[in-house]
């Protein structure tokens, strides 16, 4: 897809124009004097108010002109997405390892006649996903198991430079994925951290004194991570031979389900070196586990934090502190204006996250909307809360909810193209489907063909709720080996009619039951 060269649609970043304005001036100013009540211009003081309300709007249009020139849209290397949002505070989220619970026991419930030690780092592996130990622990004597210990989806890589002493050095790690945080760096000199004294990543090295031993990491699209050390005026120059441990792995991918099948990749020895015959159980599935950002995904939130500056006062500065949450894909924050069964004087932050992304094969890789986790949740509210990193300050009571999904079902008649197969046709149909209710696309940019029910938009951009009949006739009539709908009655309905499907203000539609019926073959289901 080629991408524009600046935004496509009229920018508002602050959603006030010059009518509101001056409408609030006027209101003031009658408060003020109950008796101002002509606010023609015959009067030199309505002439100010006028003249305030016109600088307000050429104020509005050299932001709004500014902030499309920051060419976001443009954007296609991660690096240069990372250095482009520091100056405005925005960084694009890193990825982060899956966690899973889980004992080691001893086969055929035999009990410990010694110790059994379980060191730090023990490795396991469920397909070919490894997990390591994040604390040592052990299986007594007379036991079968150990106490339940925490694994997480990673692996420990090491790599070693000989400095060349010169200014600006930029080492580059070969291992992939990164997990973003757990790099260290030890040089003959000592150690060299990616934190300032306040606890905060460097954003340049210009925040760096001429012995501050700092270092910046910088993961781009390959996820190969770019070490960058100071010029000694602005953070020291390594010396000696630079040492790296970091860790790689996480992600998405790294997600495991409960009771998964592990070998142990590390061999187990009791007190006295004898070799253990040892297994590992997980009784509940991996939690966290995300991706990076990606470079489509900075280009839609990178405007949105220009607009929102370490607080939350309209529904935009809310949405934005949901999805800089790891994990969430978007979300919404209604009040009794968008839904009738929400309060007066009170919001409801409803939150969509990603799903585990479709096999190609059914999906193209898109994302799925799916429930947030509590901690999900929890985290956002934390965000939003008074002495939270973008708290609320109109202290409006905000909920902060996982958002209720609307399921559509489908059912068409088709007819296929020469040489196709019924099963090919369904799976084709399939995905489309998939890909059309996805939350978001391979690259996690958003999908804009569903969203919640009050974004839905007639072509006044009044919300009409509707997500249509012919835009989800399109997706199947255009799937691979679709040669056509009949122009039947029941050619395409979706929750059991032939209409438009109306989907309640606060919920997010979801694909549900799919039924193709083959009408090159009577009808029959596919």
């Amino acid at each position: 897809m080629q991408l524009p060269l600046l935004p496509t649609e009229e920018l508002d970043l602050i959603g006030i124009d010059r009518n509101s304005i001056l409408t609030r001036s006027q209101t003031l100013a009658s408060q003020v004097n109950p008796a101002w009540s002509d606010f023609s211009l015959n009067y030199p003081e309505n002439f100010l108010i006028e003249n305030q309300a016109r600088l307000f709007g050429m104020m509005k249009s050299v932001l709004n002109e500014r902030a499309r020139q920051l060419y976001w849209a443009t954007l296609s290397d991660r690096l240069a997405a990372i250095r482009k949002g520091r100056p405005t505070g925005f960084n694009l989220t890193p990825s982060s390892a899956a966690l899973v619970d889980g004992y080691f026991s001893l086969p055929n419930s035999a009990l410990a006649t010694v110790a059994i030690p379980i060191p730090i780092g023990t490795r396991v592996q469920s397909g070919d996903l490894e997990y390591q130990t994040l604390a040592a622990g052990e299986i007594t004597i007379g036991s079968n198991v150990s106490a339940t210990l925490s694994l997480e989806n990673s692996e420990n890589q090491s790599s070693s430079f000989t400095s060349s002493n010169l200014a600006n050095i930029v080492l580059q790690l070969q291992q992939t994925p990164y997990i973003d945080g757990s790099l260290v760096v030890v040089a003959s000199d000592g150690a060299y951290t990616n934190v300032n004294p306040s606890g905060i990543a460097y954003r340049s090295f210009l925040e760096a004194g001429p012995d501050d031993k700092v270092f910046i990491a910088l993961v781009d699209n390959s996820g190969l991570v770019y070490v960058l050390f100071g010029n000694g005026v602005n953070g020291s120059v390594p010396q000696g031979t630079i040492a790296c441990t970091y860790k790689t792995g996480g992600g998405e991918y790294g997600r495991v389900s409960a009771t998964a099948t592990w070998r142990l990749i590390d061999s187990l020895y009791d007190a006295n070196g004898n070799i253990v015959t040892a297994l590992f159980t997980n009784p509940a599935a991996s939690v966290g586990g995300s991706d990076a950002m990606t470079v489509e995904e900075a280009r839609v939130r990178a405007p949105m934090a220009f607009r929102t500056r370490e607080r939350s006062v309209n529904e935009d500065d809310y949405e934005y502190a949901a999805i800089s949450e790891a994990g969430i894909a978007t979300a919404a924050l209604m009040t009794s204006n968008h839904s009738p069964d929400i309060g007066e004087n009170q919001g409801v932050l409803y939150c969509v996250a990603y799903g585990t992304p479709y096999t190609v094969a059914i999906g193209g890789g898109y994302y799925p909307p799916a429930t947030p986790t509590a901690s999900q949740l929890a985290a956002i509210a934390v965000k939003i809360a008074r002495g939270g990193s973008q708290p609320g300050v109109m202290r409006v009571p905000i909920l902060t909810l996982a958002t209720d999904f609307y399921t559509v079902d489908v059912a068409a008649h088709i007819t296929k193209t020469s040489g196709t197969t019924g099963p090919e046709v369904k799976a084709a149909i399939t995905k489309a489907l998939y890909m059309f209710f996805a939350v978001a696309d391979d690259e996690r940019g958003l999908n804009t063909t569903v969203d919640f029910g009050y974004r839905l938009l007639d072509a006044d951009g009044v919300a009409n709720y509707e997500l249509t009949w012919s835009d989800i006739f399109n997706a199947i009539n255009d799937a691979e080996g679709v040669r056509s709908i009949p122009p039947s009655t029941n050619n395409l309905l979706l929750n059991a009619a032939r209409a438009s499907i109306t989907v309640p203000a606060r919920k997010f539609p979801i694909i549900g039951t799919i039924t193709i019926y083959d009408d090159d073959a009577s009808g029959a289901i596919l």
